[in-house]
């Protein structure tokens, strides 16, 4: 019931994703403006992700998910409030979204590290961890692609409508699903002494680490499709809201497919770990320089393959690799660098697509990210670990 509430508010979210920066687009017509709001939403995850990850490993985590979900839900009304009785300003968009980015904080460690406590034996939590991500890839197949039509059809107000209402389905699942793991809570660790704890053991652990540093790479450089793919849309391929919708519903189904291909498979061996971002990269230039629709797309789906291939594969060698007394915490760590450092790559990306052509910010984010992926490989040695 879990994933069916999970796959359900996920489809809203991502038509809220899609909304969200079309509107800003829209009200401002600049690609940089539009990042900014990005900024604005996952700013508060480099303050109070890490504590909550704290949280998570002294409280219980379906309570704090309970919160997190009734938060994000309450914005989404929000955003649909202040579009059909207001004319909503750019101002309102970037205020609302950091009180997103406040509930997101807390929902990230929690989410992640519930997978692990509803999960009873080790060896199904790479397929757990696939099958979360195949919900969420799920939904970005369906979502922007029905975000696209409802803004069309109906107006761009009723993609948060249709958020809100969503997560109601994951809210309801919460009162039902059962843990299978009774994990102990030490809530007698100082906060600040709790945190400090987490970072030193995911820092000194070398796989843990890299998996991080690897990670950190990727939502640098990489996902800021919002920025990137809305600026291709539009002004290189002369598109409108369908067309971003149908491109970020390729990049879904390539997603999906590196799901499923993770849930069956099982995760790679650190080496393609390594390499799958770097193929994630290259389609994603390729992706930048084709001027036709169905071609982009068609990099997309190879870039988004590529891209939850990797990253699914660093989740879940994270949460084998990490013990249960400091899950929350390093699993904290995983969101911090997931989502706090997308401030900075979408500032990045988004003043590159703007000071040039979209594709040529799309090159330059795409060429970042794999010299920083080399450099990892090298001074990690990892084409010498042990698998």
């Amino acid at each position: 019931m879990y994933w069916i509430g999970m796959n359900v508010s996920l489809i809203g979210s991502w038509m809220q994703s899609i909304a969200q920066p079309w509107l800003a687009l829209s009200i401002t017509n600049n690609a940089l403006l539009v990042s900014l709001v990005a900024v604005a939403q996952f700013l508060p995850p480099l303050f109070l992700t890490l504590i909550s990850g704290a949280l998570v490993d002294k409280f219980d985590t379906r309570k704090l998910l309970f919160i997190s979900q009734t938060g994000l839900m309450i914005v989404a009304i929000l955003f649909t409030l202040m579009m059909t009785m207001f004319e909503i300003s750019f101002s309102m968009i970037m205020v609302l979204s950091f009180l997103n980015g406040i509930f997101l904080s807390i929902d990230a460690p929690a989410r992640q590290s519930f997978v692990y406590e509803i999960i009873e034996d080790d060896k199904f939590i790479p397929n757990a961890v696939a099958l979360n991500s195949m919900s969420f890839n799920v939904a970005r197949v369906f979502g922007p692609g029905l975000a696209g039509i409802v803004i069309a059809s109906f107006g761009i107000e009723y993609c948060f409508l249709i958020n809100s209402v969503s997560f109601a389905a994951i809210i309801v699942s919460l009162f039902f699903i059962k843990n299978r793991r009774i994990l102990s809570k030490n809530r007698s660790k100082n906060m600040l002494y709790s945190i400090r704890d987490g970072l030193i053991y995911a820092k000194n652990n070398h796989i843990i680490s890299s998996m991080l540093y690897l990670l950190l790479i990727m939502a640098l450089f990489l996902p800021h499709y919002n920025v990137t793919i809305s600026a291709l849309a539009k002004f290189e391929l002369n598109g409108n809201e369908k067309t971003f919708g149908y491109l970020m519903s390729f990049l879904g189904i390539g997603s999906f497919l590196g799901a499923l291909f993770i849930a069956s498979f099982g995760k790679l061996n650190f080496k393609m770990i390594f390499a799958a971002p770097i193929l994630a990269s290259v389609f994603l230039i390729l992706t930048g320089f084709s001027s036709n629709f169905y071609i982009s797309g068609l990099f997309l789906l190879m870039t988004g393959f590529f891209f939850v291939v990797a990253s699914s594969s660093i989740n879940s060698t994270i949460q084998l690799k990490t013990k249960n007394e400091y899950r929350g915490r390093v699993m904290s760590i995983y969101s911090l660098f997931f989502q706090g450092s997308i401030p900075f790559g979408a500032i990045y990306s988004g003043a590159l697509v703007d000071s040039f052509k979209p594709r040529c910010g799309i090159l330059m984010c795409a060429l970042s990210a794999i010299i920083c992926i080399i450099l990892l490989v090298r001074f990690k040695k990892v084409l010498f670990w042990k698998v």
